[in-house]
Order: structure tokens, then C-alpha cells, then sequence
């Protein structure tokens, strides 16, 4: 490790992202002040074009410093099972997903009329087998640890590309 490195290491490092969108699929266009990201040539091989979703960021905090409230996360997910299970199965750890938590009564939390669906965004932190089959485990990088159950393929949902702040 170079001092640089040492200098600036603070024990608390997080596992990176995978290299989900190569260079090769972000073209700038200075004159007209745009960035794009060509979806079809990301480095998860999807058959299909991809769903993106581009949520804000709820307030929640458990995503500081990474990304907070208002900021503005790049989302992918299959278009079809086929690529639904190509995207989980390029899943490493480190790489920040949207997955469902729980199935809730309400939607305010006073209101037990529907239920509706609870989604985190959290690193994804450890990878295994079960007897139920592979589960991912997430944690906030705000966290103190990590969350308490384990995400089977069917509950992960978006794979995070970027965030806008």
C-alpha cells in the first residue's frame, strides 16, 4: 500500500461496486451540455433492454455518505425473468440493490385497509447458500450492522448504476 493510501485509510472501507457500466457506453455531448448511457451495452448481459427507474432517495440516512435524501439513484432491472435472473446472478458483493423488504398492512402506517410493498437500498454485503437456496445479505452503509434476514433472488429488485447528486 503506497503512503498516499495509508494516509487517507480509515478501516471503514465498504466493498466497491462491480463495473456495471463500461466506459465504452457513456458518451458526452459537450455542445449540447448531455451525458448518455447507452443501457444496451452494460456489462450485465442482458437479452433485453433493460427497465431503468430513477427514484429520489428517501430520507432514511442509512445510505450516508454514499448517497442521501433528494439524490437521485440510476436504477436497472430485467426486463423478463430470463434477464431478472441474469441480473441477480451478476450480483457481487458491494453492490448496492433495491430489494423487498416485507409486505406491509398500510400504507401510512394508520391505514390497514391494503397492503402494499416495503423496498430498502442497501450495499450488498455477503453472498451464500442455504438450504433455501442463495440469499444475499445487505446492510446501509450507515449501518452499525447488517440488515436481519436474508434476500432471496426472487426479493432483489434494481441494481443501482449511479447516483446523481
Amino acid at each position: 500500500m503506497c503512503w498516499l493510501s495509508k494516509l487517507f485509510k480509515s478501516g471503514l472501507e465498504k466493498p466497491s461496486p462491480s463495473d456495471i457500466v463500461p466506459e465504452t457506453s457513456i458518451t458526452v455531448y459537450e455542445a449540447l451540455g448531455q451525458v448518455v448511457i447507452n443501457v444496451a451495452k452494460l456489462n450485465v448481459p442482458f437479452t433485453k433492454l433493460p427497465k431503468v427507474w430513477m427514484p429520489g432517495v428517501p430520507d432514511t440516512g442509512s445510505m450516508d455518505p454514499s448517497f442521501d435524501f433528494e439524490h437521485n439513484n440510476i436504477l436497472i432491472a430485467g426486463a423478463d425473468e430470463v434477464d431478472h435472473q441474469k441480473l441477480v446472478d451478476f450480483l457481487k458483493v458491494g453492490d448496492i440493490a433495491v430489494y423487498r423488504v416485507m409486505e406491509s398492512p398500510t400504507d401510512d402506517l394508520n391505514d390497514f385497509s391494503k397492503a402494499h410493498k416495503i423496498y430498502a437500498i442497501h450495499r450488498i454485503m455477503e453472498i451464500g447458500k442455504d438450504s433455501e437456496g442463495r440469499y444475499f445479505r445487505f446492510q446501509g452503509d450507515n449501518n452499525a450492522v447488517k440488515d436481519p434476514y436474508k434476500v432471496r433472488d426472487n426479493e432483489v429488485l434494481y441494481l443501482c448504476i449511479g447516483t446523481i447528486f
